[in-house]
């Protein structure tokens, strides 16, 4: 009988354990949209969209400073914790110094179980 008992255990705890974990979520940055186009923007000019975003885990959201792909894209973020159901918003701002069609992305990193997630905003400067 102990055998039997032993063995159910050898075989059948990990899969407890695995189901247990499963279970349990961290936090997850969850964004209402993850692309914005300005449209035109006039050379010279600086334009700015909020990014809102949700913690719609179960633990605290802390964002690191997010990355953006080059310095004409300037991303502010939240430095505090994000508590779950949380609304925060990630503002980036672009400045229109070159003509043409563009297209920025901006990696948001966090200790979230999704991250990173990359953000995106294009246009057109003229």
């Amino acid at each position: 009988m102990k055998k039997i008992f032993l063995n159910f255990l050898i075989l059948f705890l990990p899969l407890f354990y695995a189901s247990a974990q499963s279970n349990t979520s961290g936090p997850v940055i969850s964004f209402e949209k993850t692309t914005h186009d300005f449209g035109n923007v006039k050379k010279g000019n600086d334009v700015s969209f909020d990014f809102v975003f949700t913690n719609t885990g179960k633990q605290p959201l802390f964002l690191s400073e997010p990355r953006s792909s080059c310095g004409c894209t300037v991303p502010s973020y939240p430095k505090e914790p994000i508590m779950p159901g949380q609304k925060k918003n990630i503002r980036i701002t672009f400045t229109a110094d070159k003509e043409g069609a563009f297209s920025k992305q901006v990696s948001v990193l966090s200790n979230a179980e999704n991250s990173p997630v990359i953000i995106i905003v294009k246009g057109n400067v003229i």
